[in-house]
């Protein structure tokens, strides 16, 4: 049944996620790589994918098609951009990334500080405020020299030359796991009558219409899967120094992991065989 799948792909999650948070603890304990800004950036990227792969297994299971696009679509970003400062980044490109935050952070700035005219005293206002000037302090050698002069996009994500999440997947052949289409819809109002439209189609306003069938995307989370063994992979062979090692079975890590990913891939197959029934 497709419960009895769910909860083969659940359990073979929790391994998955179990893996993921021994490796983070095992680096977070080496407190020197964080030092170098290259280093914090992967840890954060890293600890980002693991939180949102397990919560996006969760969501997908229960059939929470909103939450769940939310967060596989930030579970991509991470991976794919943790993947790509690993394999593909020099310091230059490196530079850039950094520099789209600094930009961004400026805009932010702008926007907060005009909803402080009128609201002076709203405590998360100043709070965001003051983390916004502190970043943005601190990260001065990534700084544009002239903000002004980014292009009308560049408060998005940074100048034009700056690889976008979809770019870089293309770059690695993970363009099939980034949707256009869902970033569209992502920015459609919450609440709004075109939300309920276009996400709530089974909603009790629509119980009358012919329904959609509710399914589990199981290629989804296979592709989910197979993104995180890949970065993982990368991580550990790009980042994980020698000290790490010793607190890491290595060997044994690298045979779960390729169970893990012969297991979705075949796992994937028994579904769609069945489903084809």
């Amino acid at each position: 049944s497709e419960q009895s799948f769910a909860d083969a792909f659940f359990r073979a999650a929790q391994i998955l996620h179990q893996q993921l948070e021994e490796i983070k603890s095992a680096i977070t304990n080496t407190k020197e790589l964080a030092k170098e800004p290259f280093n914090l950036a992967s840890l954060s990227l890293f600890s980002k994918m693991g939180r949102h792969y397990y919560s996006y297994v969760l969501l997908e299971i229960h059939q929470d098609r909103i939450g769940s696009q939310f967060l596989i679509e930030h579970l991509c970003e991470a991976a794919i951009t943790l993947t790509y400062l690993l394999e593909e980044v020099d310091k230059s490109h490196f530079s850039e990334y950094m520099s789209a935050s600094v930009n961004q952070a400026s805009y932010l700035l702008i926007d907060v500080e005009d909803q402080l005219h009128k609201s002076p005293n709203d405590p998360d206002l100043l709070s965001l405020s003051d983390k916004l000037k502190t970043f943005i302090t601190k990260q001065q050698d990534y700084a544009a020299e002239n903000l002004h002069n980014l292009d009308s996009e560049a408060h998005l994500w940074g100048p034009q030359s700056a690889d976008t999440t979809a770019k870089r997947a293309a770059d690695m052949g993970f363009n099939f796991m980034t949707n256009p289409a869902r970033q569209i819809a992502l920015r459609v109002m919450p609440a709004s009558w075109l939300e309920l439209q276009l996400s709530y189609l089974n909603s009790f306003a629509d119980s009358f219409r012919i329904q959609e069938p509710t399914v589990i995307n199981f290629t989804s989370m296979r592709n989910a899967a197979h993104l995180c063994l890949h970065t993982t992979q990368t991580f550990m062979e790009e980042v994980v120094n020698p000290q790490c090692i010793k607190s890491l079975n290595v060997e044994r890590q690298q045979q779960t992991f390729n169970a893990l990913y012969e297991w979705f891939y075949n796992a994937h197959k028994a579904v769609s065989a069945h489903s084809r029934r």
